[in-house]
């Protein structure tokens, strides 16, 4: 009789990633093995969608998508949330079919990861501990002005403050994003549709430092 080892569980988790609709029909061909008798359904923000032209009449983007193909004997759940990205592959029989489609959606995600928000992500408490343990630091130990501070030293206080606000805002609203078209052509256009919600925020917190600033300065004169 000869002895087998148990193989280890399919990973669930998966890195922050940009994904355009070919992404989501090449993942979706994996999951089902191409084939057609495979009950598939698409879940995008409030929206629930059946075949992919759905998804690409939503248009837009979307940081909450779930992914759910079912047939017999196999469940595939790819789910993207703003706070994780995870797949669960379950099917009966020999894992190696089911390890194979793991790996290849991972290679997707791998492809069109977010580097920095994967590495920021993955160190995050330990930053935020760091910071913490700095500004206990800076309070007990550095000096305390005794003046009142400039128009200026508030400006670029509150810049600072807004900016560090935008910066933790990009990294934590969002895991991966699906955009529900197919990739443009166009590097400057494709980049400044991709980072829309990024430069509005950007926007809104410079217009917030200038009439915050005018007001204080109003207010003291």
């Amino acid at each position: 009789m000869a002895i087998k080892p148990l193989p280890h569980s399919i990973p669930t988790a998966l890195p922050p990633a940009k994904l355009y609709l070919d992404d989501i029909h090449e993942i979706l061909q994996i999951l089902t093995d191409s084939r057609l008798d495979c009950q598939a359904s698409f879940v995008a923000g409030k929206s629930k969608c059946d075949t992919l032209d759905d998804l690409k009449d939503l248009r837009g983007r979307t940081t909450h998508f779930v992914m759910d193909i079912s047939s017999t004997g196999k469940h595939q759940t790819l789910e993207l949330t703003p706070s994780l990205t995870r797949i669960h592959i379950y099917e009966l029989g020999d894992q190696l079919a089911a390890w194979s489609k793991y790996v290849n959606v991972a290679a997707i995600f791998e492809r069109r990861k977010l580097r920095l928000k994967s590495a920021i992500r993955s160190v995050g408490w330990w930053i935020l501990a760091g910071w913490w343990l700095l500004a206990v630091a800076l309070w007990m130990f550095a000096p305390h002005p005794t003046k009142r501070f400039s128009i200026d030293e508030l400006r670029h206080v509150a810049t600072s403050v807004l900016l560090a606000a935008a910066i933790v805002y990009y990294f934590v609203s969002s895991h991966s994003i699906v955009y529900l078209r197919y990739p443009r052509r166009s590097g400057a256009g494709r980049w400044l549709e991709d980072h829309k919600p990024e430069i509005i925020v950007g926007v809104i917190c410079a217009l917030t430092v200038a009439i915050t600033t005018r007001l204080v300065e109003k207010a003291w004169k």
